[in-house]
């Protein structure tokens, strides 16, 4: 912690350069990422003054704005230092008159998007002082080396910008609650020195409320939202929430915005529940009883890291059929978007894949902190990273789809038969075929066959994603249109997202492929201009995954 400006503060920066004097660094390259887990997004509200630094940088607009604050954790996973020196006289600083201090431009930019991938809002971030903060590798120097005076960071040390200084947020003024993605770039103009820049973007989910008039449906422990699945993930919102009479201390703490919910244990052993992804510092508490008076504690937690990741994590051992009351809150009154997750990581192995069933369905999981396995084959030809497992038996034969769709990191997904890990037999695979790099497969299922599904993150990416299932529609033609002697307009329906391959032929003994069209809305047409010496021509729609 330094203390700059006269507040106490983390300070951070993440935009360096390989300065010329060689002997100050170690030998190799650095690489820069930016730790994910660390980010703890908040929303608070700030009125800027006209004459604010920030609006005159322009981070910010003057009045009363909506922030989406954040912590930006640098670290540097490569062989050698990266090194910058004394900002004063390096080409990559400029003099900020209204800081008085020095900034790097183009330090970070961040940018917030929705499901479909679609930009809503951006901010971006000068540096003014990079040092090493903390080491994160037990192998790393056990000494800072850098300071403000002498810029840089070592290999195996973290740089980090607390959510509490200026420009560290993205301005999310008027933007409706939902499920966001946020996306960090370090180093978005590649003008420092790395051994690897295709590691410099980070995506975080962000679960985002928005003003209310009256109390959340489960603001009393009487009202608790029922949970009903072994794992996944549920959204929700503390404001406008409210302590009630008796209500007991959660994580030591006061009560002030509670909200609840209700899980039966379906098995016995292990459950990790987290507050991951939500957008104010939780408390996180469990508890057995059948009312407030008489709550047995099991667990609770404040943060799961102090000063940096301020959502929660607790463990404890489930008894099956036991009912479990679960209450999260603010910390010191704090309001915002809730996601509560459970088991986490309990698919994290094929062995303890979570089973799904019927033929239509979706589920909300996590792959944060997920690994691979030995043995574990590839995902859709991509190497597997944070996969977690799916069990599904369907009871009837028939064409079916799965996907990722509404996922906020870049998916992998892949369907597989067999027992055991290493023996796996590929049905289908797939990896952007979705909308915002999210993935869809199609099979024909057999009924009793138990097929192994398995969610992961390309080049392990990671966050929260859905997992959807259902039947195929298949596609039909609602009409052909002739609108001249050789040229056709084609009218086909099915169902939205899928991609057909038109196939063309003159006597239906073979057919010749004609295009690949994708139905984005449930309907889709194509006109098809036809050789001028055909007597008739037939026309075939081929589902492809």
């Amino acid at each position: 912690m330094h203390l700059k400006h006269g507040v106490m503060i983390v300070v951070a920066m993440l935009t360096l350069w390989i300065g010329a004097v060689a002997s100050a660094a170690t030998s190799g390259l650095p690489d820069l990422i930016l730790w994910g887990e660390s980010c703890s997004p908040r929303i608070t509200t700030m009125v800027f003054s006209s004459s604010a630094c920030e609006v005159g940088e322009g981070c910010a607009v003057a009045g009363s704005r909506r922030l989406l604050r954040f912590n930006t954790e640098t670290r540097n996973i490569g062989a050698g230092d990266l090194y910058l020196g004394d900002p004063e006289g390096n080409p990559l600083f400029e003099y900020a008159s209204c800081h008085n201090h020095y900034h790097f431009q183009g330090f970070a930019t961040y940018r917030l998007v929705n499901s479909a991938g679609t930009v809503l809002a951006a901010g971006n971030k000068v540096g003014f002082c990079l040092e090493d903060i903390e080491p994160w590798s037990s192998s790393a120097n056990s000494n800072p080396l850098y300071t403000c005076a002498n810029q840089g960071i070592q290999a195996g040390w973290a740089d980090i910008y607390n959510s509490t200084l200026p420009c560290q947020w993205i301005d999310v003024t008027g933007l409706p609650a939902g499920v966001y993605i946020l996306e960090m770039v370090i180093d978005p103009n590649n003008r420092l020195a790395e051994s690897n820049d295709s590691n410099n973007v980070v995506r975080v989910s962000v679960v985002m409320d928005g003003p209310c008039a009256s109390a959340p449906s489960n603001d009393d422990f009487s009202a608790a939202q029922v949970i009903s699945n072994r794992m996944g993930t549920v959204i929700g919102s503390n404001r406008c929430a409210s302590k009630e009479g008796g209500e007991p201390r959660h994580a030591a703490s006061n009560p002030d915005r509670s909200i609840w919910y209700r899980w039966t244990a379906s098995y016995s052993g292990q459950v990790v529940m987290t507050t991951d992804g939500s957008s104010l510092d939780t408390l996180l508490a469990v508890y057995r009883g059948a009312s407030l008076s008489s709550l047995t504690p099991v667990a609770s937690n404040d943060d799961v890291d102090t000063p940096l990741i301020l959502t929660s994590r607790v463990t404890f051992t489930a008894v099956s059929n036991t009912v479990y009351q679960i209450a999260a809150d603010g910390y010191g009154g704090a309001e915002g978007g809730v996601a509560l997750n459970l088991n986490p990581d309990a698919n994290d192995h094929f062995t303890n894949c979570l089973i799904i069933d019927g033929n239509t369905g979706a589920i909300t999981g996590r792959n944060i902190n997920t690994t691979r396995q030995t043995g574990e084959p590839n995902h859709a030809g991509a190497p597997a990273s944070n996969s977690v497992w799916f069990c599904w038996t369907p009871t009837n034969s028939a064409p079916v789809t799965f996907d990722t769709l509404g996922s906020s990191f870049d998916t992998l997904l892949a369907v597989y038969t067999g027992n055991a890990v290493g023996t796996l037999i590929p049905v289908a695979g797939d990896n952007d075929s979705g909308s915002n790099n999210t993935s869809r497969v199609v099979f024909n299922a057999l009924a009793g066959t138990t097929y192994r599904v398995a969610v992961d993150g390309f080049q392990g990416a990671s966050g929260i994603f859905n997992l959807n299932w259902r039947p195929v529609i298949q596609p039909h033609f609602d009409s052909i249109l002739p609108l001249s002697a050789n040229t056709f307009r084609l009218a086909l329906s099915g169902q939205a997202g899928q991609r057909y391959a038109l196939e063309t032929s003159s006597h239906l003994a073979s057919w010749a492929p004609l295009t690949t069209i994708t139905n984005l809305t449930g309907t889709v047409e194509f006109t098809d201009m036809a050789p001028g010496n055909i007597t008739q021509r037939f026309y075939r729609a081929v589902l492809v995954p």
